[in-house]
């Protein structure tokens, strides 16, 4: 697992529905959550009604640290959703955002039958569709909410290697500069780097 000097590896933890509410105890940006996410308490519902959802917890030194959720799409079984990718506000800007994309692309790569992912990013979120861009997302589409839809294809082993690579050498790399500046909290855009906005459809 990569770590640097005063960072501390990540970890991922499947969490059951019945205990999903544990990610009331992060401290999430509120304007993230306003913009972005939407109230945690449509999260838990969404993720207790779907029965397909699968809840993931992001660690570091064993602390919940952040969760995204990942489901099939319903008409489609080679395809399945990202949705609300979240870290704390005090864990963001180091560089775990990217890491945990990487862990994510695995993770997808590996369940039979997946094919392709899909997310929904805001259009203003410039950040986080750099990130997405960089695991290989691409738009295919704009959502009624007129949020942008994004789609990776899985099907190439060499390309997944490579897109986990890059997004592993960019989190070394932001976290080494941002400890090279002593800088001991996220700057203003930090939020602005993570979110998959209000799941996806069907949630």
């Amino acid at each position: 697992m990569l770590s640097l000097r005063g960072y501390s590896p990540l970890s991922y933890r499947r969490i059951g529905h019945a205990d999903v509410g544990v990610i009331f105890h992060l401290d999430l940006d509120p304007d993230q959550v306003e913009r972005y996410l939407g109230p945690i308490e449509d999260i838990q519902s969404a993720v207790r009604d779907g029965l397909a959802h699968t809840v993931i917890g992001i660690e570091a030194d064993g602390a919940l640290v952040g969760f995204y959720v990942l489901h099939p799409d319903r008409r489609d079984n080679a395809c399945w959703w990202l949705g609300w990718l979240a870290l704390d506000r005090h864990q963001q800007g180091c560089g775990y955002g990217r890491l945990a994309m990487a862990q994510i692309m695995v993770s997808l790569h590996l369940i039979v039958g997946c094919r392709r992912v899909r997310l929904l990013v805001d259009p203003s979120n410039s950040h986080a569709i750099r990130l997405y861009a960089q695991a290989g997302f691409h738009q295919i589409g704009v959502h009624e909410s007129g949020e942008l839809i994004l789609e990776a294809v899985l099907s190439d082993v060499a390309a997944i290697e490579d897109i986990v690579a890059l997004l592993r050498a960019s989190s070394a790399s932001k976290r080494a500069r941002r400890a090279g500046r002593l800088r001991l909290s996220p700057g203003p855009h930090a939020g602005l780097v993570i979110g998959v906005e209000r799941g996806p459809p069907g949630a």
